[in-house]
């Protein structure tokens, strides 16, 4: 696994504009409370071999009390291309097995009955005929040090009822 880059805040705002996010009218409040960025590029694992081309890039800034995470892939196959698929952030780091990387990671803070789309990170993406995609979203709650680990994209995308994405493709570990 290569070793993710950690920077201060405008190491990280870098970061997401350059992977085409924008970043939410409370950037300044970043810059004063000091968060710093992960930037990891991978996948670790590819578990379907259709898709040992494709590549990513995920860009992680936190601060007290919210998360933004972006998504970039490439390389994807020719028949991704107009396909949505399911991405989300998972509890522990890739492995050779899919379900190495566990379930998906829920805000431990949530109140039960929280909807799915409320308690976890989903970044469906939509692969382009350039075999390319980007997704980016941000969460009103912070995910801990060391409480994820991985973000996997899945073969279909996510089922907002259930969280099901389907089928693991790859998975890049990320040390949030």
């Amino acid at each position: 696994m290569r070793t993710p880059v950690r920077a201060p805040v405008l190491l990280a705002a870098s970061a997401l504009a350059a992977s085409g996010a924008a970043l939410v009218p409370a950037a300044p409040a970043l810059a004063r409370s000091g968060p710093h960025a992960i930037v990891v590029r991978g996948p670790d694992n590819v578990h379907d071999r259709a898709f040992r081309t494709a590549k990513t890039k995920v860009v992680v800034v936190r601060d007290h009390h919210r998360t933004w995470v972006s998504l970039r892939v490439w390389g994807m196959p020719r028949e991704a291309a107009g396909r949505t698929f399911g991405a989300h952030v998972h509890v522990n780091r890739c492995g050779p097995k899919p379900e190495d990387a566990g379930p998906h990671y829920h805000d431990p803070d949530a109140p039960p009955g929280t909807p799915m789309p409320k308690k976890e990170i989903w970044l469906d993406v939509t692969v382009r005929a350039d075999g390319r995609g980007h997704s980016r979203t941000s969460v009103p709650w912070r995910v801990a040090e060391k409480a994820a680990g991985s973000l996997v994209v899945h073969a279909k995308p996510t089922d907002p009822k259930t969280g099901d994405a389907g089928a693991r493709l790859f998975c890049t570990t990320v040390p949030f």
